[in-house]
């Protein structure tokens, strides 16, 4: 089923919520009407839940899976939320429905949040929950480790803070671009820079890697998550401050720039 077909029901909401009603009901709809959302769903538990249960079965400890588990979502799991939420505006910029939407009653403003909750939803369910939910239980069940469900649910916010870094990154690079080459060359980019060590470790207070992810030498500078997950008061709270106002920052662009695009 293609989700650019689904009709739009009239709506009279006025302000800047015009049109957002039937632009959500559209976006959330090709999430959960069509099988993008089982693909996710195993794709996610594949990665995030198999190599953890790899890991265990290999004689990993309990620990040190948890940190591999964390990792995953903070070098992998990016990755296919930047090649869907790229797609999600230059696939409509490309095919021509961006124009037709917005020849209609609908806000610009309401195009970019209704991309933003859908996507943002989605992920939650497919790649947050869902693979935190049967983590926690390989970790205490299998793994026979006592982990607070507070610290793993913390640990947790911080993989969907993470995830909202890099889909706001995208949907604004795809309102500033018009091909996919520049706004997957930046973003990859990003999510792997911190595997120079000095660069990264200089950066680590402005970006998002060290909330799921130990940078420098040998892990020289651990993870937020690995404190969060034990319990522990954080060494710092930088990292998570600089990734919330990114986010801001990135959608207050998008929202800009498609309010001056001529589509």
């Amino acid at each position: 089923m293609n989700a650019n077909a689904i009709s739009l029901v009239p709506n009279h909401s006025c302000g800047w919520r015009m049109g957002l009603g039937n632009m959500l009901a559209k976006e959330l709809s090709s999430w959960w009407r069509t099988r993008r959302w089982w693909v996710q769903c195993l794709l996610w538990l594949f990665f995030m839940n198999g190599s953890m249960a790899a890991n265990l079965a290999n004689g990993q400890a309990s620990e040190d899976a948890i940190l591999n588990f964390l990792w995953v979502a903070g070098a992998v799991l990016p990755i296919g939320v930047i090649i869907l939420g790229q797609d999600s505006i230059l696939g409509e910029r490309h095919c021509g429905t961006a124009a037709w939407v917005f020849s209609k009653p609908l806000r610009r403003l309401a195009f970019i949040l209704a991309k933003l909750i859908a996507y943002g939803l989605g992920f939650l369910a497919v790649a947050v929950v869902l693979p935190g939910l049967l983590g926690y239980f390989q970790i205490t069940v299998i793994g026979r480790l006592e982990v607070p469900v507070a610290g793993f649910a913390g640990a947790m916010g911080l993989v969907f803070l993470n995830l909202l870094f890099y889909l706001t990154l995208t949907l604004m690079l795809a309102t500033l671009f018009h091909g996919r080459g520049p706004v997957l060359g930046i973003t990859l980019f990003l999510v792997w820079f911190w595997m120079l060590p000095d660069p990264s470790v200089w950066l680590a207070d402005f970006m998002p890697w060290r909330l799921l992810i130990a940078l420098g030498h040998t892990g020289a500078v651990p993870s937020l998550a690995s404190y969060v997950v034990q319990g522990l008061p954080l060494p710092t709270t930088a990292p998570i401050i600089a990734t919330v106002l990114g986010c801001v920052v990135f959608v207050a662009v998008a929202v800009w720039r498609t309010a001056r695009e001529e589509f």
